[in-house]
């Protein structure tokens, strides 16, 4: 052994006796980093869980049906189809009898002119608007109705909307249990 490994070897020992002397200190963990951690992580998961990508406000005095169905509504563009009119986006497009049915001079042929206008124009919207981010439209139309709706009414409502292009439906509904 050389001298100055000799001498390393010796200052090595020299401060494991000083490092043996002290008195050992007392680990602790840091709890606030870890807390925020696991804050982030509950309100992330939360967040994810809790969110519905369809959001949907009946209008006032609207009876949504009550069905046991499991699977969840996918995004699309909600018709709200009620026993006073049935309304599309943001406004009203065509009004209902006393009856419950569609107004004579707004239905042809099963078609309902208004809703049918309306519909088409959103749809040549959505269509631009996926053009310009990439993400191809897929046609899909969310049927709001009210649970005592006329059956002649749906029927007339889907049929439009096929014409306008809508080739699939969900129908909101209120999970029984």
């Amino acid at each position: 052994m050389t001298p100055d490994q000799a001498a390393f070897l010796a200052k090595k020992k020299e401060k494991a006796a000083i490092r043996r002397a002290k008195p050992e200190d007392k680990g602790e963990l840091g709890l606030t980093s870890l807390m925020d951690i696991v804050s982030i992580i509950v309100v992330y998961l939360l967040k994810s869980y809790a969110s519905d990508p369809v959001i949907i406000s009946p209008t006032a005095g609207q009876k949504i049906p009550l069905s046991t169905a499991d699977s969840s509504m996918q995004e699309g563009i909600p018709i709200f189809v009620t026993q006073r009119g049935i309304t599309f986006g943001d406004k009203k497009v065509v009004a209902m009898t006393a009856e419950g049915d569609i107004e004579d001079s707004a239905v042809t042929n099963h078609l309902i002119g208004p809703l049918y206008d309306a519909m088409a124009e959103e749809v040549d919207k959505a269509k631009t608007l996926g053009e310009n981010i990439g993400k191809p439209w897929e046609g899909r139309a969310i049927l709001v109705g009210d649970q005592d709706l006329k059956f002649s009414v749906l029927v007339d409502v889907m049929y439009t909307a096929g014409r306008a292009e809508f080739s699939q439906y969900s129908f909101c509904i209120i999970r029984k249990g």
